[in-house]
């Protein structure tokens, strides 16, 4: 027996307009034990899933007196659901008469057919064909209406009901089957004269003219409707389906409401190819007498203000001349009083007074600041650039000469020389201290929209790989041996970065467009090249940084190692491939290693992949969660202020994409969720907060970002002695190692399982690469001339994260560019500079935008290289 739309209690029938509150039994099943000692958990299969409303209040009272140990009068007729579970009557031959006897009252006639099935049907008496048919095949039931078999979907009464139907059900489908037929929409049909089938833009038919009137509808026949082709033919409000109501929206636009006004006006929106051949031409001559009539309507007035200028208008003559110019360059001289002096509001103002002295746009000399800045806001949005131009508010270069400094050269994938030549340029690298030289060069790889695209400025078709002369000419070496001629098409695209360790310097120094990420091997060629590319220019690669990725791991492990390099197995650093005395140092990015540290603890849970112990006590997911709802006041009786007020629900109920941001990690990883986890005085909770101590602090160390933190461990690194370097050897890799030998020594557990009770090797690895890497270098940078702190920020990809967000923002709602889309983005951001960063900042990204107007430097007044013009020979 299906009961989906019964009580489970009294039995009744609940009605549609009732089942949005009604609740499943196993929600009230503490409630019906204690009115009925009934276990519903045990129910059988058949017996009904919800309660209606009117005994779930009864039953909740009950509860709450019984409770009290009070008396309370339940007064609920329960029904006897044994006696009907065996009643031999409940066959499939009395379902077949209970439904003649429905079929009687509604006016249907009974017919069976061969297959079994009978079919009650109802016929049009005007036509004498089936209207309506219920058909039931055993106790499975379809409808169908004017030869349109009925979706349940579609209706509100049928959408509840279950494919095998039981006696009660019988009267909600008659019910529903002689309800109102839909009509269509015959009121358009009478405007809308000369089509009589709409197609859509995939050339299937999506609405046909059908003359089967007369059609009623809102109290007035019409001769003819207008009938979508998935019409249910069964009206569900106002005479029309679901499926007709949305369409009508169509149709208005369509008949663009011909009964308000003349289809002919010129100011008719209805479109040109819905009027037949006369009603454009009356509309034609409309217009031309609309357009002769504004003509002459602008003669007159401008010879009314020519009147007016000859009437009234005063002539300035000798002194009054003067007052008045000397009067408008006190007002000018005063607006420059009130603005600074090298901002950029001054700047605007001045380039806005030259823009207006000149008789045209092609005589302006815009200032480079202004270029940028335009460059950025153009990279921004097109369109809204071009709208704030033509609002004539501002004056502002056009989209043309833009695209002449962005597309300046034509860059092309791998090491571009005038792309590198305009980064040392831009940092006006000659006068740079020998201190402000040293910079980290960063790595990381992003998703691209696969495809080929045909430039038409340079003649190239881009989108194939790229990893530069010395990896192609492998490539092409191994598809001459596999018979392939072409190179595959790029997935992803390496971006490499440079960063000032002691200054603002962050900008991209080449892109290369590989399949599916690049392969450690081809990362050693890359990266070697551009350290000897840096070099040379003059600045000195200190470090790389590069997420936890297991091709980045192994090109470290790859490169030529010396004896003061390696600690405890561990390799942090090599030997510098130029100067043979200085070593470049491995960074593991630290907001990475958060993460993933976040999620192992995240795994460490039943049914997880991890079991992290330490000293005898897990390190549980579920301790964070606990202390959460404690502290949410969902298991407490305490409501008051949160000691973990920055956590959410997304904290600790992650999704992929939450995963990915960095701050979620950080706020979980903190000493606030320590002390809150503290404070509940729990045994267990003993080794999880030690591990998110270590974390937090390890954070603080590495993420220093500024000269101006009241927080002791993110105050910058001042001197070689520092405590914080102490602590990160001595306290906190001892911490790392001691867990792991720890989870070593467990006996009678297989190696898989002694690796679930520590954090992952590659997590361990990072880890150790990262803070051997950093000590030793911070040691090195601090006794050098002019180095007088050191932010431990520097060493972080985060620029490299957000010139990522700015490629995906650049392109709306696409988010992985095309290879071309990508290049153009890049010459963009290199051109604005600065104000990229400031205009372009995404929200989307796993970072914080940090960067502020004080911290960049947009009023670069070097001029800026510009693509020649092409001469005439050329051309020819």
């Amino acid at each position: 027996m299906e009961g989906d739309l019964r009580c489970r209690v009294c039995g009744k029938v609940i009605k549609a307009s009732d089942r949005k509150t009604d609740k499943k039994k196993t929600e009230m099943s503490k409630w019906i034990y204690r009115a009925f000692q009934v276990n519903v958990s045990d129910d059988d299969e058949r017996l009904p899933q919800y309660v209606c409303e009117s005994c779930r209040s009864p039953l909740h009272n009950n509860y709450k007196h019984t409770q009290k140990k009070k008396k309370f009068n339940l007064n609920i007729n329960v029904h006897n659901w044994d006696a009907e579970l065996s009643e031999p009557h409940n066959d499939d031959q009395h379902f077949i008469r209970e439904a003649e006897k429905h079929a009687r009252k509604h006016q249907f006639q009974k017919w069976e057919q061969p297959s079994g099935e009978v079919c009650f049907i109802q016929f049009n008496p005007a036509s004498m064909t089936v209207e309506r048919c219920l058909t039931l095949c055993g106790r499975k039931w379809r409808i169908t209406v004017q030869g349109k078999e009925q979706v349940p979907s579609l209706h509100s009464e049928l959408e509840h009901l279950p494919d095998v139907i039981d006696i009660c059900h019988l009267d909600v489908l008659f019910t529903t089957t002689i309800g109102p037929l839909c009509v269509g929409s015959p009121d358009y049909a009478q405007d809308i004269k000369n089509k009589d089938v709409w197609v859509g833009n995939d050339g299937e038919i999506k609405a046909q003219r059908e003359l089967k009137g007369p059609y009623l509808y809102k109290g007035t026949s019409y001769p003819s409707t207008i009938r979508p082709t998935k019409c249910s033919r069964l009206a569900a409000v106002n005479d029309q389906c679901p499926v007709c109501k949305v369409y009508r929206s169509d149709l208005s636009a369509s008949s663009g409401n011909a009964s308000n006004y003349n289809r002919t006006s010129p100011s008719s929106r209805i479109k040109l190819t819905n009027m037949t051949t006369s009603e454009l031409a009356e509309k034609a001559k409309k217009l031309q007498t609309e357009r002769r009539a504004l003509k002459k309507q602008v003669s007159n007035l401008s010879s009314e203000i020519d009147k007016l200028f000859k009437s009234d208008g005063v002539t300035l003559k000798g002194d009054d001349a003067e007052n008045i110019s000397t009067l408008v360059k006190e007002c000018s001289s005063h607006l420059d009083d009130l603005l600074q002096e090298d901002s950029p509001q001054r700047l605007l103002w001045e380039s806005q007074k030259k823009a207006l002295q000149c008789k045209g746009l092609r005589g302006v000399r815009w200032h480079p600041a202004i270029i940028r800045w335009c460059v950025a806001l153009h990279d921004k949005s097109p369109a809204a650039y071009k709208a704030l131009r033509d609002s004539q508010f501002i004056t502002l270069p056009h989209q043309n000469t833009i695209n002449q400094y962005v597309h300046y050269t034509d860059l092309n994938a791998g090491f571009d020389d005038n792309f590198v030549e305009r980064l040392v340029d831009d940092y006006d690298l000659e006068n740079q201290p020998p201190h402000a030289r040293r910079v980290c060069l960063m790595f990381d790889e992003m998703k691209l929209k696969s495809g080929l695209a045909y430039d038409a400025h340079s003649g190239k078709i881009s989108g194939f790989t790229s990893l530069g002369s010395f990896n192609e000419e492998l490539k092409d070496f191994e598809r001459q041996c596999k018979n392939i001629d072409e190179p595959p098409l790029a997935t992803h695209v390496l971006v490499l970065m440079v960063r000032g360790i002691t200054s603002r310097l962050q900008k991209p120094l080449a892109y290369f467009p590989c399949q599916g990420g690049c392969l450690s091997g081809e990362l050693y060629n890359i990266i070697n090249e551009a350290i000897e590319l840096l070099e040379f220019v003059g600045f000195e690669v200190d470090a790389l940084t590069s997420d936890g990725a297991s091709p980045n791991r192994k090109l470290y492990s790859m490169q030529k190692v010396g004896e003061d390099s390696t600690i405890d197995g561990t390799t942090f650093a090599t030997e510098h491939i130029i100067r043979s005395e200085d070593r470049v140092f491995f960074m593991c990015d630290v907001p990475h290693l958060v993460k993933t540290s976040r999620n192992c603890w995240e795994n460490s849970r039943p049914g997880g992949t991890r079991n992290m112990m330490y000293k005898g006590l897990p390190i549980q997911w579920n301790h964070l969660q606990e202390v959460y709802y404690h502290d949410l006041g969902l298991e407490s009786t305490n409501h008051g202020l949160r000691k973990l007020h920055k956590l959410h629900h997304e904290h600790v109920n992650l999704t992929p994409s939450l995963r990915m941001r960095v701050y979620m990690a950080v706020q979980v990883l903190s000493g606030t969720v320590a002390n809150a986890m503290e404070s509940t005085q729990q045994p267990e909770y003993g080794s999880t907060i030690l591990f998110i101590r270590m974390m937090n602090k390890f954070f603080d160390c590495l993420n220093v970002s500024n000269f101006s933190s009241s927080k002791p461990d993110s105050q910058p690194y001042r001197s070689p002695d520092d405590p914080r370097l102490q602590w990160l050897t001595d306290t906190f890799l001892n911490f790392l190692e001691d867990w792991q030998h720890e989870a070593d020594d467990m006996d009678n557990l297989t190696a898989e399982e002694k690796r679930r009770l520590c954090l992952s090797p590659q997590t361990l690895e990072g880890l150790r690469i990262t803070v051997y890497s950093f000590v030793h270098l911070c040691k090195q940078l601090l006794q050098r001339p002019g180095v007088t702190a050191i932010l431990s920020e520097k060493f972080c990809q985060d620029p490299l994260e957000e010139y990522f967000s700015r490629q995906r923002a650049a392109g709306g709602g696409n988010d992985n560019p095309s290879v071309m889309e990508f290049r153009n983005t890049t010459l963009a951001e290199q051109v604005s500079s600065d104000a990229s960063r400031i205009i372009n900042k995404s929200r989307r990204g796993n970072t914080s935008n940090k960067h502020r107007l004080e911290d960049t430097n947009m009023l670069l007044c070097k001029p800026m290289p510009k693509k020649p013009r092409a001469k005439y020979n050329q051309v020819l």
